[in-house]
């Protein structure tokens, strides 16, 4: 009896993970385009909803406790299989593809700059020390085109990508980001510096008149 019901329920599991993965398939899978991540997520929220919702309406043996567990199991098994469907949109991404070296050409830049300063004032250590993370950041980017190019140390490949990525989430983006922020409000301050100039000129023509 016991095995009849398991047997039951883990067929309507593979029912409803079908429907999901065919709904998700024609979606974002195979040669589909690009499609953008909050697109992605609210359409596997929709997807998952209809899943579950699948899984509950099948007729099940077992009683509501027993078929809970089950359900549990297809919303966990739901996600894992979002996440590789996330990782698999993302590397149609041209820029997230890029991210990595795009990265590393960044790290070397600044190290650049910062060791030609800190040279040209004496601190030779800091200089010193940049030079070794340039290096070490050349390196990683030619380690990385090689890894790319003849698919050998996939592993050490994905190490780099994960450190690339930390030091884009962590160290670039926000300041980017700042940067961006700093840009916007400067250039808020002198739309309006100029509108009340204008405004004050236009004035003061007036009342010249």
């Amino acid at each position: 009896m016991i095995a009849t019901a398991e047997a039951n329920n883990l067929a309507a599991v593979a029912g409803a993970k079908d429907l999901y993965n065919k709904s998700m398939e024609q979606l974002c899978g195979g040669d589909k385009p690009y499609i953008a991540p909050t697109d992605l997520e609210r359409n596997h929220g929709e997807v998952k909803l209809r899943s579950v919702q699948q899984f509950c309406a099948v007729k099940k043996m077992g009683g509501e406790e027993f078929c809970r567990r089950y359900r549990e199991q297809l919303e966990g098994e739901l996600e894992e299989a979002y996440v590789s469907f996330v990782k698999h949109n993302d590397g149609k991404n041209i820029f997230y593809a890029a991210r990595t070296p795009a990265t590393l050409f960044a790290v070397m830049f600044a190290m650049y700059i910062i060791s030609a300063v800190t040279g040209f004032i004496g601190l030779n250590s800091i200089a010193g020390l940049s030079n070794l993370i340039m290096g070490l950041a050349l390196m990683s980017l030619c380690t990385w085109a090689y890894v790319k190019y003849s698919g050998e140390f996939r592993d050490l490949g994905t190490v780099i990508d994960q450190v690339a990525e930390t030091l884009w989430e962590q160290v670039l983006k926000p300041l980017s980001d700042h940067f961006m922020e700093d840009n916007i409000r400067q250039t808020v301050a002198n739309s309006l510096k100029a509108s009340l100039t204008e405004q004050g000129l236009q004035q003061g023509k007036l009342k010249a008149s």
